[in-house]
Parts: structure tokens; C-alpha cells; sequence
């Protein structure tokens, strides 16, 4: 892995940057990555940079800094519960390719004999040791980590979660421990490969609120990802913490807890990144605040003049900011949005 001192990672330990970087929210869907290229003629002969059947080339010729890799949260492993459902190694159980928001972990004995969730195999994992120490002069990769708050919900079923959140909390702080110890030995295979910055994957907020309560949130989550924060800092790593939905009442968690940056910010959800500028000023790096909607129904001069003023604002307030769309870029993502949003951010002065 290259050895520079990136913008990207100046962001995000909060210092003076030349620029303000741009961040790609794992790889876009085939559609746009193919509209994309023939809008703008991108190269597609250079493979020096293809991880699992990805060309990350093409990020690199698209402008951005950074970008996810979302491939190695876990093993294989699950099994079929019937002919339609299966339950997969997080524990969730889907019909057909849809997950049914109901989950396997009903008690502690099943979550005892649990023995279909384990690391990426070593193959997959040398894979990305190989990627990454080639010699990648624009991009840092960013590798996703599960989150505790999604995989506990999800594992249990939402309607069991909740029940159980008031009549059976133990059992909640059980699964999150299991998790949790998960997560931490998932890290340190990472680290091993060369991984310096991670992402915890980890939805919190409806619109204009969160799941659960702040107070239930802390009582359950944050030591957890304290000892998960602290083994990623002894290394002297980064961790981005990214959350759909309203999370602005979350923030000073974050901060309290050590996360470098919070990604997503959605403002369709009710995250007023302008408040957050002025309120946290430079605590955290701030990644994101380009709504998935707004660059696949808005104009470019939209977009441009979105930029300008995210941009303007964070400097008014000293703020660590890094250029993102909300969500992976989907296909109804207009490429001259996209490519606004990244020419822009990279002409600002």
C-alpha cells in the first residue's frame, strides 16, 4: 500500500487538507459503472486494480480518494430451512433473495451451538493482502466492518428485538457480546492483511429518528464499541462509522466514543449537516450529505451549487469534510450528477 500521506486520511485525523477529498461509498452498480464509462470514455484496458471481479481503475479515473470494500465481513456458511427460506451465517432468514426482517437467534442456546458465522477463509483474506501492497497512488480502501446495532436486530427478527428489548434485555446484551467478540477477531485478520482504515456498517435512524433511544443505544452498544475502537487505534488505524437515517442526537456519541468521521448524513432522513458544522465544528470528519435522490433526480447545476455551499460552510466552521454520496451509487444515478459532484468538489477554491 502506498505510503503518502493521502488527503483523504488527512481528513480524516482532522487536519488542514489541500482539497477536500471524495469518497466512494463502495463499488456502483454495474448499470452506472457501464453508463459511466461511456459518458465519459473512461479506460477500461488497465486491470492492475481488480479485487473480486471489480475494477477499481475505474473509481481511480472517476476522481474519487477512497472508496469501500465490503467483501470480507464475513465467511460462507447458513443453511436452508426449506425450499424457499434459508438462513444465512449472520443468522437473518430470507425467502428467495429477501430478507423477511426475522432472524434465528430465539435464545441462548441456538446462539451457544452457533457455528455458521467465521471469518473470510485465509484465501480470500491473502487476496486482499495482495491488493492491498500494490503500489495505488489515488485511491485508500476503506474495509467494512459489521455493525453491532444491525447484525443484533437482525439476527433476533425486529418485532422479537423489540419485544425483548423490554422483557428480556439480558438475552439482547448476549447477542451483542457475541457480535461483538466477532467483530474484534474479524479486525485483527484484517489488520493482518495490511487494512488500516475500516467502516463500521451500522443503520441507526428512521426519518427524523433513531430505532431506539439514545440512552438504550449506550447501555447496550458503547462499551462494545469502545474495546472495537480502542483495538483499532492502538494500531494507529481509522474508523468511519456510517448510519442511514437521522442521526444528529448520535453525534456526540460518536465523538465520545473515538469514531474519526460519521458517514452518510442524510439529509432526506432530517441530518442538517449545516447544524452539525457549527455545533461540532472540527470533533469528527464529517463524510457525505449527497442524498442518493437528489443525484439521480436533481440537475447539475443542483449538485454544483450543493457542493459550493457544503464546502463553504465547512470552512466557515473548521470542520473536517469529505464528499460522498449518502449511499452506494445505484443506477438511477445520473453520471453527469456524479461527475458534477467530484469536479466540483476538486475545482473549489
Amino acid at each position: 500500500m502506498y505510503s503518502h500521506r493521502s488527503e483523504f486520511l488527512k481528513a480524516l485525523s482532522k487536519e488542514p487538507t489541500a482539497r477536500v477529498p471524495l469518497y466512494c461509498t463502495g463499488y456502483p452498480v454495474l448499470e452506472f459503472i457501464d453508463n459511466y464509462i461511456k459518458r465519459y470514455k473512461l479506460k477500461t484496458n488497465n486491470t492492475s486494480l481488480i479485487l473480486n471481479d471489480k475494477n477499481y481503475n475505474i473509481i481511480e479515473q472517476m476522481g474519487f480518494d477512497a472508496i469501500s470494500l465490503w467483501d470480507f465481513r464475513r465467511g460462507e456458511g447458513g443453511y436452508n430451512l426449506d425450499n424457499q427460506r434459508r438462513v444465512d451465517g449472520w443468522g437473518r432468514i430470507y425467502k428467495d433473495e429477501w430478507y423477511l426482517w426475522d432472524g434465528i437467534f430465539k435464545n441462548e442456546k441456538i446462539l451457544l451451538e452457533w457455528e455458521y458465522l467465521k471469518l473470510p477463509i485465509k484465501e480470500k483474506l491473502m487476496k486482499l493482502k495482495e491488493f492491498l501492497k500494490r503500489e495505488h497512488k489515488k485511491l485508500d480502501y476503506v474495509v467494512s466492518l459489521p455493525g453491532l446495532f444491525e447484525k443484533t436486530w437482525q439476527s433476533m427478527g425486529f418485532y422479537y428485538f423489540a419485544k425483548s428489548l423490554k422483557k428480556n434485555i439480558e438475552f439482547v446484551e448476549t447477542v451483542v457480546s457475541f457480535f461483538s467478540n466477532y467483530i474484534k477477531k474479524l479486525i485483527k485478520a484484517l489488520q493482518n492483511t495490511g487494512t488500516k482504515t475500516f467502516l463500521v456498517a451500522d443503520d441507526y435512524g428512521y426519518k427524523n429518528r433513531t430505532f431506539i433511544p439514545k440512552e438504550m443505544w449506550n447501555h447496550l452498544f458503547f462499551d462494545h464499541y469502545k474495546e472495537i475502537i480502542n483495538i483499532i487505534h492502538e494500531k494507529k488505524n481509522n474508523i468511519i462509522l456510517h448510519s442511514d437515517g437521522y442521526i444528529s442526537d448520535m453525534i456526540k456519541t460518536f465523538i465520545d466514543l473515538g469514531f474519526d468521521a460519521v458517514q452518510s448524513l442524510e439529509p432526506n432522513a432530517g441530518v442538517n449537516i449545516f447544524a452539525l458544522f457549527k455545533k461540532y465544528q472540527n470533533q469528527i470528519c464529517f463524510i457525505g450529505n449527497l442524498d442518493i435522490s437528489f443525484l439521480a433526480f436533481g440537475t447539475i447545476q443542483q449538485v454544483k451549487d450543493y457542493v459550493n455551499s457544503l464546502i463553504s460552510k465547512a470552512n466557515k466552521y473548521n470542520c473536517s469534510l469529505v464528499v460522498s454520496p449518502t449511499q452506494q451509487i445505484n443506477s438511477k444515478c445520473k453520471p453527469e450528477n456524479i461527475n458534477a459532484m467530484i469536479e466540483t468538489t476538486k475545482i473549489f477554491k
